[in-house]
């Protein structure tokens, strides 16, 4: 089968669980034989206007970079969104899609896509797959959540008509895609350690019920690129909700099917002991929307009640300067697993309606317990007990007496289910 895949790019350029997850699932369609081509937003050519595709291959993937996509809201929120659903000549995409010919386009996001691509695709009649990474598209946000609000839970307010105030220009979302960009970053993360000892988000200065017309038409480009698609991919159940609320109307196929990851340790049945909990970690950005300034509050009370207990913290370049706690900060694979050999427990207070969330499944399969917040996508794979709605209720004592076996499915079963979801379009 030929597989046009339009996900963000390659590391160092581009970071996270979606550029994990789709460079994953390439090579392991590629190494069953199928033939694919990732196509993705790419630099930005000043001295020519119009986009087109430069070709080659990197990491055994053959690409299509989009040259002059349009913009990545990567550093900052949209400001200006006149500049995200501009037109162009349908030409470099039919082009494109009749010299490679793919029978199924498998969609990672809409960042820095044009709706010309879509259109064009369901011209020549090539099916679609959206997964939902994130909620870019029914958001302006990725995540739907600013200044500690999480709009996904709010009936009175929408998040397209209170963007503006936090957006940035247009010109410096475009930084990040100069080819000078990843030595910037990492330039800039040396010479400046953060501490992440102070919750610094800007003050909140209310939220609106006036319609921002611009973004309002901006959400109906996202949307009438949606239509476009055969089939949505969920990665849980979360994320099924959430676009669901928010597009009640779509007719599409869908099915909710967990990811999975090259980093687990461990798949299928992995048996999580009974077992004392001397020692409890946060995994991830030390920010706000990840639940890491939850995390210092609850080790602040938790420690009074348990002061033989060790907290620690990981995955991240800022400093962490807080009496009990131990900032490991960022780490690979092989020191994630020496760490895990130090933690009982793992707890993920996602403050937003995390669509998955990669690092639970990895944590997990090491045989370590993954506490997680009923918002989280990871919910979907573990037990009443290891799910909380506020950090205050979880029982340690409760936890550590309990033991159950987790599933956890292998990359390949993973990404043979996603086979099949192919070949059920054609059907």
């Amino acid at each position: 089968m030929k597989i046009l895949h339009y996900a963000l790019g390659f590391p160092p350029e581009r970071t996270g669980g979606l550029v994990k997850y789709s460079l994953d699932l390439m090579n392991e369609q590629i190494n069953q034989g199928h033939e694919v081509i990732m196509v993705f937003p790419g630099r930005v050519n000043f001295l020519k206007r119009e986009p087109y595709f430069k070709f080659g291959k990197r990491q055994n993937i053959p690409y299509a970079e989009l040259v002059n996509s349009l913009p990545l809201p990567l550093i900052g929120n949209i400001k200006n969104p006149q500049d995200f659903m501009k037109h162009t000549d349908s030409k470099v995409f039919i082009n494109l899609l009749e010299s490679e010919k793919p029978e199924v386009i498998h969609i990672h996001t809409l960042m820095g896509l044009y709706g010309e691509f879509l259109e064009e695709a369901k011209k020549h009649n090539i099916k679609i797959v959206f997964t939902t990474h994130d909620y870019f598209g029914i958001s302006p946000h990725p995540k739907m959540y600013l200044d500690g609000h999480d709009f996904v839970e709010d009936k009175k307010y929408d998040i397209w008509n209170n963007i503006r105030p936090y957006g940035s220009r247009t010109i410096k979302l475009r930084i990040n895609q100069l080819s000078i960009y990843p030595a910037l970053r990492t330039l800039i993360k040396k010479l400046k350690k953060s501490s992440a000892l102070v919750d610094d988000l800007p003050v909140q200065t209310g939220w609106s019920t006036e319609v921002d017309s611009g973004f309002q038409e901006l959400k109906k480009y996202y949307l009438s690129m949606l239509k476009c698609v055969d089939i949505v991919h969920f990665n849980s159940s979360v994320s099924k909700k959430v676009y669901e609320r928010f597009l009640p109307n779509m007719t599409w196929k869908t099915v909710t099917l967990s990811i999975s990851s090259n980093n687990i340790e461990r798949s299928g049945e992995v048996l999580l002991l009974n077992k004392k909990i001397n020692s409890i970690a946060y995994i991830g950005p030390y920010t706000e929307e990840k639940g890491f300034f939850k995390f210092l509050e609850f080790v602040k009370v938790f420690e009074l009640e348990n002061p033989n207990m060790s907290f620690f913290v990981m995955g991240d370049n800022s400093s962490v300067d807080i009496e009990k706690v131990t900032d490991l900060g960022r780490y690979n694979q092989v020191s994630f697993k020496k760490y895990m050999n130090k933690i009982d427990l793992v707890i993920l207070p996602s403050q937003w309606h995390e669509t998955f969330g990669l690092i639970a499944i990895e944590a997990l399969s090491t045989g370590t317990k993954v506490a997680v917040d009923s918002k989280m996508g990871a919910s979907d794979i573990v037990p009443n007990w290891l799910q909380f709605d506020d950090m205050r209720n979880i029982n340690s004592k409760c936890i550590e007496n309990k033991e159950t076996l987790i599933n956890i499915l292998s990359p390949e079963e993973h990404f043979e289910k996603v086979s099949k979801l192919y070949v059920s379009l054609s059907s």
